[in-house]
């Protein structure tokens, strides 16, 4: 016999309510799993409801004859079978099945369902599951069944669930079931104990499930309110694997570093979040995305053919001020790529590798203007693959090989130091070029290794080859930005010096103009520790990009490296030659140390020469070479 008392139902449902509450509040997400959640809540209210209105008329007016009572109580019962399943269904979306294996999920779960609706709905006249007479309240082995029935769809779900790879989706998946098992568990202390607490046992569930599962908070953007990266693949999974065909306009704002710098971080956050509120507002924009700092992304999947109109309205809202929250009008231009999947892109991973590498083209070619993906040559992305895979290799089995190229010392009068550079060779690709593979391994972090790589070669040909003994001062190691922001890097760095006993002035560290713009902590930490060690550090390409006077001043350099084609311009154009003569100048005022790449003849030696330049670097005096062939190019001199 039951107890009759409903204080866990009442529980349930001021849980539930908080629940709902919360739901509605937040941004809706738009997945099918989300819909289903939605579902299973509204069932477990309604069964939770049904239960206390049951329980009243029971109390009122008895079980006997009271079609009332028999209605809401098979009802209720009704939601209560139907929350497993339920759950079931939400266990296979989560897990991202294909259209095939759910439609026969469906028809499990659907013939799970009838058995469920045949016993309860025959109930009243059968009483094979439960029996009300007067107070008397007793379950019959039709329950058995029912509790049967749950349990083999959740297992089923759970054989299912086994089976898929990502263990992102497995955990989601583990953590439904776990708690289903909870729901099983209560079902039988139910039936032992006679006490209502089984809603109460579900509505708790069901919080724990919308906290770590549904909880928008994490799938949404904290500054913009639209939904973030992680969601994004979450988002475009069900799509690939069902293979539905779809649209993305990519919108990256341009230099908008300059906004930030300009006009704050706060103004630059509300200029986001203008944007974002604008892009869902387009007709046809499903589903907005935050896809970075400086980049939105608006899916689109029934209306295919708008993804051009949808591509010029953001384009021509970019050619109108946006307003900061102190009304300044803020210009700026946006670059726009569409993408058409599954055409241009048929797997997730290829679609990132398709968005990044168009936006990146589109900003470099197109700037500020309306590209497509197809447009491009996306065949470079499995080139790059290969050579990704071809960087790997050479790491895995120490083939990556070091050469070196001479630096002539004018008032020497010999080779006095060589830059390092590092040379790759594929059994497949042949020989690859540092411009094509080293992007690439700073992009995936792969710089890293290869730099400690590299500096150990270095230094071992410095300890083997005694080159203190030679003309040869130092050698100058490229450095990579993504190395310098390693919280550790400048401690590994004297770490393999020592290994070899380099002395600190036998190495010289080449940094580029981009690695000095955006100096954070990590990085003016790692340059003044080795600079304290004794290190000297050059700039490399100066008058290649972005040539300020600032970094020269504030910067521990004692080399500047002119960049080769301010060089050959020089050469060319007249103005190109008094601006070269005046910055050559501005450096030797500065006591600075002058070398100039890309000398190729013995007019331009001579007129470097001339207007003050100190050091010579290029192909006049000699490619870059093994160590074994620059040993002999010193011993020859």
């Amino acid at each position: 016999m039951l107890n009759w008392d409903l204080a866990y139902d009442y529980a349930a449902i001021y849980l539930l309510l908080i629940i709902i509450i919360w739901y509605f509040h937040e941004k809706r997400i738009p997945l099918a799993s989300h819909r289903t959640f939605l579902v299973a809540l509204a069932a477990v209210f309604v069964s939770t409801g049904l239960e206390i209105v049951s329980t009243k008329l029971a109390q009122m007016s008895g079980t006997e004859g009271n079609a009332g009572f028999w209605v809401t109580s098979t009802l209720q019962h009704l939601a209560l079978n139907a929350i497993p399943l339920l759950f079931a269904y939400y266990v296979l979306q989560i897990v991202h099945i294909n259209a095939k294996q759910m439609l026969h999920a469906k028809w499990m779960l659907a013939l799970c369902g009838v058995v469920d609706v045949a016993a309860l709905v025959t109930n009243p006249y059968t009483h094979w599951v439960y029996e009300a007479e007067g107070w008397q309240y007793t379950y019959d082995y039709g329950v058995l069944v029912l509790i049967t029935v749950a349990i083999a769809a959740i297992v089923a779900s759970s054989v299912v669930a086994l089976h898929r790879v990502n263990h992102t989706l497995f955990a989601k998946a583990m953590v439904v079931l776990f708690h289903m098992l909870l729901v099983v568990l209560a079902v039988f202390l139910q039936l032992k104990t006679h006490v209502l607490l089984l809603n109460f046992v579900t509505a708790t569930v069901c919080l724990t499930i919308y906290y770590y599962l549904q909880n928008p908070n994490a799938v949404i953007d904290t500054v913009t309110k639209q939904f973030n990266r992680r969601f994004f693949g979450e988002y475009l999974h069900t799509f690939f694997i069902n293979e539905k065909p779809f649209g993305i306009v990519v919108v990256a704002m341009d230099d908008f570093k300059f906004i930030n710098k300009t006009y704050g971080v706060e103004n630059g956050d509300n200029l986001l979040r203008q944007i974002g509120a604008f892009m869902e507002t387009l007709p046809f924009a499903k589903t907005v995305f935050r896809l970075g700092a400086d980049q939105f992304c608006i899916v689109l999947y029934k209306d295919l053919d708008q993804i051009d109109a949808v591509a010029q309205t953001v384009h021509e809202r970019f050619r109108h001020p946006w307003y900061s929250e102190n009304q300044a009008g803020i210009m700026m231009s946006a670059s726009i790529c569409c993408v058409n999947c599954p055409t241009d892109a048929s797997a997730y991973g290829q679609l990132i590798e398709v968005m990044d590498y168009s936006m990146s083209m589109a900003k470099r070619l197109q700037k500020g203007r309306i590209t497509y993906a197809k447009d491009y040559d996306l065949g470079k992305i499995k080139q790059d693959k290969a050579f990704e895979k071809a960087v790997k290799q050479a790491l895995d089995r120490d083939e990556l090989m070091v050469y070196y190229q001479p630096i002539f010392s004018v008032e020497k009068g010999v080779y006095n130091s060589a830059e390092a550079l590092v040379r790759l060779h594929d059994e497949e690709l042949g020989w690859i070029s540092p411009e094509d593979f080293i992007p690439i391994a700073e992009r995936n972090g792969m710089i890293i290794e290869m730099g400690e790589v590299i500096l150990d070669k270095v230094c071992r040909f410095i300890h083997d080859f005694k080159l203190a003994q030679t003309t040869v001062e130092y050698i100058e190691v490229n450095i990579s930005p993504v190395q310098l922001m390693q919280q550790h890097f400048s401690d590994r760095v004297k770490q393999i010096m020592e290994k070899y006993d380099v002395r600190p002035n036998q190495i010289n560290i080449e940094i580029t103009e981009t690695a000095t713009i955006s100096m954070a902590d990590t990085v003016n930490a790692n340059i003044m520790d080795l600079v304290q060690y004794g290190i000297k550090f050059s700039l490399d390409d100066y008058g290649s990009g972005y040539a300020n006077i600032d970094y020269i001043n504030h910067m521990p350099f004692s080399i500047i490296k002119l960049d080769k084609y301010i060089i050959w311009d020089a050469f060319k154009s007249t103005k190109a030659g008094i601006t070269l003569k005046h910055t050559i100048g501005m450096l030797n005022e500065l006591e600075l140390h002058i070398v100039a790449e890309g000398v190729e003849t013995a007019e331009m030696r001579d007129h470097l020469a001339d207007i003050g330049c100190h050091f010579m670097q290029g192909w006049y005096y000699s490619k870059a070479v093994s160590d074994q062939d620059f040993i002999r190019l010193i011993e020859m001199q």
